[in-house]
């Protein structure tokens, strides 16, 4: 996507939304800019619901082909998930490449990736989103050659497909190594006394950053998306618990990309406690929409809010009147009073690792 002209394009079926909407664009736009993409405008329709052919309205798609040609776009990103169907038939008309926020986070994973484990999922989240897509258009392409059952069209398209095939079973086959491992490691840590300590959150709230803040490691800290895709320990407090920074989130989350990174999210379903970070710095209100979302995958993969402390992280950077605001909303989310950190200055810290120390001491008595 580097150096490419993209226009954005959204269809909102949502006619009392006037807010929230814009929040995900600007986020789905800010992973276009972390790829080198520059956006050069957006499209967006009001309807009920997406056309099942080709998202836009009729009217809507001769605009944005006018649009394309006007600003020499070289791809259009839909914030809707396409079909495959929608997909080829908007390429076909447009006669640009079409994508959908989904591609282009699993982009942004595959351009952050460097560990054998997050390249091994992020091929395989890439060929079960590509795979019915690969088959519709080799479908098209080959059965228009074929001469009969079995004809030379016919043997290709399943040439094609069994290949994609052998390889995600191949990819299915080393990720379940790789569970398996994963589960026997926390296994032997629990057993031999020790606690897990995980920091959750949206990506760029800092995670990272309190990670190093926490353990004197220096771990890489990026302002680009996603620089944490698999999980890094590192000891705290008296050395038989561990700290462990795990993938971030991102507003309006696809359920498939939590399906695919799962081993990721086997450290955050076993951990003893989850420090939920969150960007005190945000805007208010895309500060309550990550509050909801992160809310809402953490009960999807059943998190005790029990288990949770709020991290309100970046303090110094707002004032004191929104720093108790946003202390409130977080409350208001069905949270404990959250700790108010910088991982930039250190303040804070102290105060956090106290409460993860009283938090786990509480915890092994209601076990007992």
């Amino acid at each position: 996507m580097y150096g490419e002209k993209v226009i954005v394009a959204y269809v909102k079926t949502n006619v009392h939304d006037h807010h929230e909407y814009l929040i995900k664009l600007g986020i789905l736009e800010e992973l276009i800019r972390s790829l080198g993409g520059k956006v050069v405008c957006r499209t967006i329709q009001v309807r009920r619901k997406p056309r099942v052919d080709y998202v836009f309205g009729k009217g809507k798609i001769e605009e944005l082909k006018n649009k394309i040609s006007e600003v020499k776009a070289t791809s259009v990103v839909f914030y809707n998930t396409l079909s495959s169907k929608q997909r080829w038939n908007l390429e076909r008309v447009l006669r640009v490449e079409v994508l959908d926020r989904y591609d282009v986070t699993l982009e942004v994973f595959k351009e952050a990736s460097q560990d054998v484990l997050s390249k091994l999922q992020i091929e395989m989240a890439a060929l079960k989103k590509m795979f019915p897509y690969v088959k519709l258009q080799a479908s098209i392409k080959y059965k228009k050659m074929r001469a009969g059952f079995k004809g030379g069209g016919e043997y290709a398209y399943h040439k094609q497909i069994n290949a994609i095939q052998r390889r995600m079973k191949i990819l299915r086959r080393k990720i379940e190594k790789c569970r398996t491992r994963k589960i026997e490691e926390i296994r032997k840590k629990k057993e031999s006394g020790g606690k897990i300590v995980v920091l959750v959150g949206h990506y760029n709230a800092g995670k990272t950053s309190l990670f190093n803040r926490l353990t004197g490691l220096n771990k890489p800290v990026s302002s680009s998306p996603f620089t944490t895709l698999s999980s890094k320990y590192a000891n705290l407090l008296d050395g038989s618990t561990y700290l462990v920074d795990t993938i971030g989130f991102v507003v309006d989350q696809d359920p498939r990309l939590i399906t695919s990174f799962e081993i990721n999210l086997i450290d955050i379903m076993n951990a003893d406690l989850a420090l939920l970070v969150i960007d005190a710095s945000d805007r208010s209100k895309v500060f309550d929409l990550k509050l909801k979302e992160v809310t809402n995958i953490l009960r999807s993969i059943e998190v005790d809010s029990e288990k949770v402390i709020p991290v309100l992280n970046k303090v110094d950077l707002i004032d004191e009147k929104e720093l108790l605001e946003k202390r409130d909303k977080v409350i208001e989310a069905g949270y404990s009073s959250p700790v108010m950190v910088s991982a930039l200055t250190g303040y804070g810290t102290t105060e956090l690792l106290s409460a993860v120390r009283s938090k786990l001491k509480r915890r092994l008595v209601l076990e007992i």
